[in-house]
């Protein structure tokens, strides 16, 4: 409860009370150690001759912390510490309250007046005493006005943050769930399409519509992997990503990524050159993000590189920290300035509008990829530099241990995947997209199963294999 604090008295009663003819308040301030003038006023309350007060005096106040009189002569004759003292009569106090000191009340009177008394010294002792209670009960108020001030914002902080929170998780619920959604009739139309193109490959008729088709598979996978990074944007962002730890042969995911780039960097007439160590051997890490991670790396390049080189190297060293594998992806391609390096692993950032205009894409790539070097205790860094093309290096370590990471984490596949994998020996595909990995994560409460318009173009193709009607050839 916030104490009212006692009406101190006005300069100009205090003037009164004691017979004096000015009274000057200063303030002490514990970061300069001065005393400031607060007030100055005579006894009808205009305001004082600044003049006539003693600096020598305020100053022997503030280092006794004692009341002080002392009186001047009309010549000037008398001093204080060296300095001269005005012609008057004066007596100053000091506002203590315990140990704390808050400042000097200071009085004055002319010579013809007789000098300050005993009882003027206790009458203004008392009054400071008063003062400096009302001083220290209006600083405690100050201080419990701020601090009720500072509970009700952080209660309005803690309610704003728990509403962006629940606005995320929300984000984030709607994300996955449409992400599944959206997946599964796209896993449908790709394999749909894939058929198509399969059946009119035998017919000499509908050859002209395997372009379309073509087409169709190309938007469809296209707008498959924009779904795929905003589902693992927005499990980023919920803290849900996880990383299944597993002994792989790095080699065998650099020859996988390579042979899965190669087109895509070619495709601008570049040549592609992968310069890795022999020997990379095993490692531990999560194999899906790291491929994931090259594969962002090299598409980048091949986009914005033409009629140049790509590079892709990797090999292993040591740190103070353990042994760590070392990436670096370079092309020859358009480079980005200091501006757009700042930015460009920033979530829907991309160098520029010109450039998204030009090149497209979503601006999610980077910043998944350096998410996931994050998850797996390591980074990733760019150098660039306009026209002369753009090198990314990553640095994850060799093994990577439980112990090491911080929940969630998974060492192994999820029980469905195992199930799954253990029925078969390898995950039903639709040309190239295990479909496993297409709807990897359902809708919570719903079991992990391969989705129904995927299911249905498995049986589409088993149907269309083993029917006996063709288009008639001509």
């Amino acid at each position: 409860m916030i104490r009212k604090s006692p009406t101190p008295l006005a300069l100009p009663e205090i003037v009164r009370i004691v017979g004096a003819d000015a009274a000057y308040l200063y303030f002490y301030s514990e970061s300069t150690e001065r005393l400031h003038l607060k007030s100055a006023r005579d006894a009808e309350g205009k305001e004082a001759d600044l003049a006539l007060a003693s600096a020598a005096v305020l100053e022997r106040v503030r280092l006794s912390r004692e009341p002080f009189a002392v009186s001047g002569d009309a010549a000037g004759a008398e001093q204080l510490d060296g300095s001269p003292l005005p012609p008057r009569h004066m007596l100053a106090a000091p506002l203590l309250l315990g140990h704390r000191f808050f400042g000097v009340i200071y009085l004055d009177r002319p010579l013809t007046r007789g000098p300050f008394t005993q009882d003027d010294v206790d009458i203004l002792l008392a009054i400071a005493d008063h003062l400096a209670l009302a001083l220290e009960t209006a600083h405690t108020e100050r201080l419990e006005i701020e601090r009720n001030t500072l509970e009700r914002r952080a209660r309005r902080l803690a309610r704003s943050n728990e509403e962006a929170l629940d606005a995320s998780r929300a984000k984030s619920a709607f994300i996955a769930h449409m992400s599944h959604e959206l997946r599964t009739p796209l896993t449908a139309i790709i394999g749909y399409s894939e058929l198509l193109e399969d059946e009119f490959n035998d017919v000499v008729q509908a050859g002209s519509f395997i372009p379309d088709m073509q087409k169709i598979q190309a938007a469809s996978k296209h707008l498959l992997s924009l779904i795929n990074n905003m589902l693992d944007l927005s499990k980023i962002e919920a803290g849900k990503m996880e990383l299944f730890l597993e002994e792989f042969e790095l080699g065998e995911v650099i020859d996988e990524v390579s042979m899965t780039a190669r087109p895509l960097i070619e495709k601008n007439r570049n040549t592609f050159a992968s310069r890795c160590e022999e020997a990379l051997g095993p490692v531990r890490l999560d194999r899906v993000k790291v491929r994931q991670v090259l594969l962002n790396l090299l598409s980048n390049a091949a986009k914005f590189t033409s009629s140049g080189e790509v590079v892709l190297a990797a090999h292993r060293t040591a740190t103070d920290h353990g042994e760590q594998l070392v990436f670096t992806v370079s092309d020859s391609g358009i480079g980005m300035s200091p501006s757009q390096i700042k930015r460009i692993f920033q979530e829907f950032a991309q160098g520029s509008a010109a450039t998204t205009r030009r090149y497209g894409g979503t601006g999610l790539g980077l910043a998944i990829s350096r998410n996931f070097c994050h998850l797996m205790r390591g980074d990733i860094e760019v150098e660039s530099a306009l026209g002369r093309g753009t090198t990314f290096t990553v640095r994850l370590p060799v093994r990577l241990a439980e112990a090491d990471l911080e929940p969630p984490w998974r060492s192994r596949p999820p029980a469905a995947w195992t199930a799954k994998k253990s029925r078969s020996r390898r995950a039903p595909r639709v040309r190239g997209l295990p479909l496993d990995r297409v709807s990897p994560s359902p809708p919570a409460g719903q079991p992990a199963s391969v989705a129904p318009a995927a299911a249905s173009a498995i049986a589409f193709t088993a149907a269309a294999r083993s029917r006996s009607h063709r288009w008639p050839a001509t």
